[in-house]
């Protein structure tokens, strides 16, 4: 079902795996912070970067595989979107509980707490989960839902991780 999508599939999957190791770059780069505050930053906001990267290229590397039915990928689909959204709901949890700086007012709480949960229910990991049932059941709109899920998935990583390499900056500057 996938034969024709294997450039973008493999495109993305060479962006996430690009981009996990630029993640490793960042966290390297400020090493000057106190050890505490990169740990709240990296357990609150970077893991997340760094799921959704993983999961980009994970995704792709499904998409690739030749297998010999759809059943085992939209298998694998189902089970990526329901630990991811699972995932996500958990790290709103934890983002919350550890009071960061950057995340006071309410509308910093909608923006990176409610925003991505939502977005991720409804268009990411949703959208996974029913591209991986569509493509059990083999219907022709399965690689276009999954091909959405892994495009939201890579720029909404992306974005996450300049808005913490801005707060790294920051927190440097204040060192």
């Amino acid at each position: 079902m996938f034969s024709g999508w294997s450039n973008f599939f493999t495109m993305t999957g060479a962006a996430g795996a690009t981009l996990v190791g630029l993640l490793f770059v960042v966290v390297t780069l400020n090493t000057g912070l106190t050890t505490s505050r990169k740990l709240d930053i990296a357990h609150a906001s970077l893991t997340p970067v760094l799921d959704s990267f993983g999961g980009v290229l994970l995704q792709s590397m499904v998409a690739l595989v030749p297998w010999q039915s759809n059943l085992p990928s939209g298998i694998i689909f189902v089970v990526i979107g329901i630990g991811g959204l699972s995932y996500r709901i958990n790290t709103a949890r934890v983002r919350r509980s550890l009071h960061l700086r950057a995340i006071q007012s309410k509308m910093d709480r909608i923006m990176h707490n409610l925003i991505p949960i939502v977005a991720s229910v409804i268009l990411i990991y949703g959208g996974l989960i029913y591209g991986g049932a569509e493509l059990i059941a083999g219907e022709a709109f399965a690689p276009f839902a999954i091909a959405g899920s892994t495009t939201l998935l890579l720029f909404s990583g992306i974005y996450r991780t300049w808005g913490e390499t801005l707060a790294f900056i920051e927190l440097s500057d204040k060192s």
